[in-house]
């Protein structure tokens, strides 16, 4: 599973591994798969390799996963070999599953805006002055929290 950062957005990271049965030659281009995400990855979020000594595909995060800004990612993947297939037998040459990532929701911390905050201010203002107003949100949005 992909570990979280502090803010509360999934890492990179290995997430699954699928494995095939595939009884044709070993090491050959017929045995060999070729995995790929054929929808649900507009942003490019994941990527799926094949593990080259058994065929085993490998879902991968390839960019952040934010909860807030999607909680369910919903993944056709296309297994194929990668010699083709004789053209006159009946059956396709792929096949395909739906794959679910779900991301958890975690509690993050605020954020403050603008960040850095400069502020410049002469020497010597008197104890108590106005030095600067801060300002900060919570990327938790469907959470009602305060912040103080």
């Amino acid at each position: 599973m992909p570990s979280s950062k502090p803010n509360g957005i999934c890492s990179v990271g290995l997430l699954n591994r699928d494995s095939l049965d595939d009884r044709d030659d070993p090491a050959t281009g017929a045995w060999r798969a070729m995995y790929s995400i054929i929808s649900g990855d507009p942003t490019q979020k994941f990527e799926i390799q094949t593990n080259p000594d058994n065929n085993e595909g490998m879902l991968s995060v390839v960019k952040p996963l934010d909860y807030e800004t999607t909680a369910l990612h919903t993944l056709l993947i296309r297994v194929e070999n990668e010699d083709p297939l004789v053209p006159e037998v009946g059956y396709g040459p792929s096949s395909t599953a739906t794959v679910h990532v779900t991301v958890e929701d975690i509690n993050e911390g605020p954020v403050f805006s603008p960040d850095p905050l400069i502020v410049t201010k002469m020497e010597n203002i008197p104890v108590g002055s106005f030095v600067a107003s801060l300002n900060a949100t919570d990327p938790d949005i469907l959470e009602i929290q305060s912040i103080r």
